[in-house]
This record gives C-alpha cells, structure tokens and sequence, in this order.
C-alpha cells in the first residue's frame, strides 16, 4: 500500500523552525544534522497526530488553534499531551504548553528569541 506524501504546511527558514506541537525544531539534533527538515516540511514521524491535526485545521501549529483558550487547556488535548510528548519533556526538559502559550501571547519573534538563548527546544 502507498503511502500518502506528507503536505508542506510552510517552508521557514532554518533557524527559524517551530514545529506543529511548538518544539523549536533548529535546536534539535536531528535536525542540525539534517536527519529530519522538521514538522513543517517532512517530519521524521510522518504520522505525529499533532502535525495532522494542524493540517486538518489549515494551521502551523497548535498555539493558532481556536480550541484551546489558555495555557491551563492545552495541557488537556491528547493529541499534544500523549506518550511521546511526556518523554520528549523529560529528555529536553521542554515544555510544549508553555512554549504554544509564549507564542500565542508574545509573538513569533518573541518565541524564537526565547528558544535562541535559552537553547532549548
């Protein structure tokens, strides 16, 4: 069975990569060394719920998601906070919640100063 080629949703540039889930793809390691061209453009994991559910939505990422009003209801969908995502939270030490709430409120550009100094995705 083929498989269905995975949409661009947009084409950042490299250090300005956000992915659908709001992890700042540029700082990870696949991604600096070209393993992965991040959520945005072909993810590694192709079939992230979060990434499809952005797509279904017609949006980049989930802190344009007209579902959740607040920080505190980003913490409840299942899509965002899953298996996967609560390990990545504890081997990065990120923070999808707050980092969706930080672009939501502040702006991009406020986001990717934030993950430029701090480092973290």
């Amino acid at each position: 069975m083929a498989r269905t080629p995975v949409k661009v949703l947009s084409e950042p540039p490299r250090d300005a990569h956000v992915a659908a889930c709001g992890l700042f793809c540029t700082n990870c390691g696949s991604f600096k060394k070209g393993r992965c061209q991040g959520c945005q453009v072909k993810p590694c994991f192709a079939s992230c719920p979060v990434r499809a559910c952005c797509e279904s939505k017609g949006i980049l990422n989930c802190s344009d998601c007209g579902d959740f009003k607040i920080e505190a209801e980003l913490r409840d969908c299942k899509k965002l906070n899953n298996f996967i995502a609560k390990a990545f939270s504890l081997v990065f030490g990120s923070n999808r919640p707050a980092a969706l709430a930080l672009l939501r409120e502040k702006g991009r550009d406020a986001y990717l100063e934030e993950k430029r100094r701090t480092g973290k995705m």
